[in-house]
């Protein structure tokens, strides 16, 4: 299962072509995209995975004025999804999808400040909910553990507690974290700092269903100023595929 979650950055934009044509060259069987929009280069991109053979939903609300940030999940294996958004958010978007093979997406891009917290609840309510069936929180949470998620002297995240309680209470795996330890490594940079926003955390179901999957940040899309975000993977050990440029 060759995974790819990616912040598109205010919806892609101008460079929408090339982000899908990059979506395209790592031929995913899943994607998550936080930031997508309902606009032009929006439509580009969920037509794209499409006709790459992926079935696609998506959220994209609008306000009088603009359009407003949401998500996308494309995945070549069908499901059924439901929004899990909290009532009355102005940001963010929460999506489930339950696959026909058994096991659970919960897709997010979190808000800002204060207003991650009903997100995070959501997060923990579901962990509890689907402790018999294979669980996958992924997304840009906008937050992560202060000592080991922010690079120097970066402004701290609001909320690190409740993503601690992701694994405390909620059972859930930081499956990067399980791999590689102590390591420092960023997915998203300010100017002067890094920051470790993007994530993927799985309950212990879905652990033991996807023993050999790898974690790992791929930095190309935010290197080449695609987005501002570098991808997050999840690959398998014993199938990877070989994919042009790697």
């Amino acid at each position: 299962m060759r995974t790819i979650l990616l912040n598109l950055r205010h919806g892609a934009g101008p460079p929408a072509k090339r982000l899908l044509d990059w979506l395209v060259s790592r031929s995913p069987d899943l994607v998550v995209l936080p930031e997508w929009r309902d606009d032009g280069p929006g439509k580009l991109i969920s037509q794209g995975l499409e006709a790459l053979g992926l079935h696609v939903a998506s959220i994209g609300r609008r306000s009088r004025l603009r359009l407003i940030n949401g998500i996308l999940v494309g995945a070549r294996e069908t499901f059924r999804q439901r929004t899990l958004t909290p009532i009355g958010s102005q940001k963010g978007e929460l999506v489930l999808a339950d696959f026909v093979s058994g096991w659970r997406l919960l897709a997010a891009y979190f808000p800002q400040g204060q207003a991650k917290a009903p997100f995070f609840q959501v997060c923990l309510q579901e962990a509890a909910r689907s402790r018999e069936v294979s669980l996958l929180l992924l997304g840009d949470l906008n937050t992560g553990l202060n000592d080991m998620g922010v690079e120097g002297k970066g402004v701290p995240f609001v909320h690190a507690s409740l993503f601690a309680d992701l694994q405390r209470r909620g059972g859930l795996v930081d499956l990067w974290r399980m791999e590689h330890g102590d390591k420092l490594e960023w997915s998203w940079r300010s100017r002067l700092n890094g920051f470790r926003i993007d994530h993927a955390l799985a309950n212990q179901c879905f652990c033991d269903k996807f023993r050999t999957l790898r974690c790992a940040y791929d930095h190309a899309p935010r290197e080449a100023g695609l987005t501002d975000h570098s991808a997050l993977t999840l690959s398998d050990r014993e199938e990877e595929r070989a994919v042009p440029g790697e």
